[in-house]
């Protein structure tokens, strides 16, 4: 059974919607995790029989492609010589922009502006709103936004989206991407370079089959082009996949798919195009070790049952 471990941001920086991982837990948590595990890079793992029948193998994973994974993660994980796997958005790698999850959450939590109209007919009644006064007010509506977001059409999902950057346009984006030369100094230095889609969409709630391939196989040009290798591994952005995206990815040339399921992955039983991964996040150190140990989810499952 592997532990493949999921991070997305490190750093000191605090977000009161998506807090990132401060640098002293993540560095609590590679310190445990090497003490406990044998840390494989999962690209070599899935490559050797006898390494991923390690039944105390772990992985250490990133998603979206931060620039302060170089900044605070890369040297923590070269005092422990873990070697890791960056799974990027290749447009914003590209183009030095954040993922839409996050512009989403930066425009509401940095606007000045009062007037938004988002009374769209697919949006439930309580989300159909045309002012918001307050920041407080703004934060708990974005809040509940962006989980519904998760759930609807791409189409739908892009109205709301080109809505938000229209109405709250008074701020400049934040620059918080690596470039395609940090990509090239974690590649120098061992870690592998997967890919996180092109555009960072739900891949999973795109009916067009031709959108969903291009954003794969752009994606894995992108860092072919840039870096040198065709990447193994597309990370389904948000999660979402069905098995549409699963037929495409493998289509597109990739030979593994990573979901975000907070459980252990079996690498004789498990589909390859749908591999759990155990998403750790900026939590207390208590919390942290349950979910590490996968304890969570078997304290929750039992929670339920009752």
């Amino acid at each position: 059974m592997i532990r493949n471990f999921l991070f997305h941001r490190v750093t000191p920086q605090k977000d009161l919607l998506w807090d990132p991982m401060r640098p002293e837990l993540f560095e609590k948590v590679i310190r445990h995790i090497t003490t406990k595990y044998s840390v494989v890079q999962f690209e070599e793992m899935m490559g050797s029989i006898s390494l991923h029948s390690n039944k105390k193998a772990a992985t250490i994973m990133f998603d979206d492609g931060y620039k302060d994974n170089i900044d605070f993660a890369l040297p923590i994980l070269q005092k422990y010589n873990v070697k890791a796997s960056f799974y990027v958005v290749t447009d914003c790698i590209s183009n030095n922009s954040p993922t839409w999850t996050h512009v989403l959450e930066y425009r509401f939590q940095n606007t000045q502006k009062k007037a938004i109209d988002l009374r769209f007919d697919f949006l439930p009644e309580e989300l159909q709103v045309n002012t918001l006064n307050s920041n407080s007010e703004k934060l708990m509506y974005v809040s509940k936004l962006k989980p519904f977001l998760k759930k609807i059409s791409s189409q739908n999902r892009k109205q709301v989206l080109d809505a938000v950057n229209y109405y709250f346009d008074d701020i400049k984006l934040p620059t918080l991407m690596m470039d395609w030369s940090d990509l090239r100094l974690l590649k120098e230095q061992g870690h592998f370079i997967g890919s996180h889609s092109q555009t960072h969409d739900m891949l999973g709630t795109i009916d067009d089959e031709t959108i969903v391939f291009n954003d794969l196989k752009n994606s894995a040009e992108a860092i072919e082009k840039n870096l040198g290798h065709f990447p193994a591994t597309i990370s389904y952005p948000v999660g979402s996949y069905n098995e549409q995206v699963i037929r495409l990815s493998k289509k597109a040339g990739y030979k593994y798919g990573l979901a975000v399921k907070q459980t252990v992955f079996n690498s004789e039983t498990d589909n390859f195009f749908e591999i759990p991964r155990i998403e750790l996040y900026n939590e207390s150190w208590f919390k942290t070790k349950l979910r590490i140990s996968n304890k969570l989810e078997t304290i929750k499952s039992l929670i339920h049952y009752r």
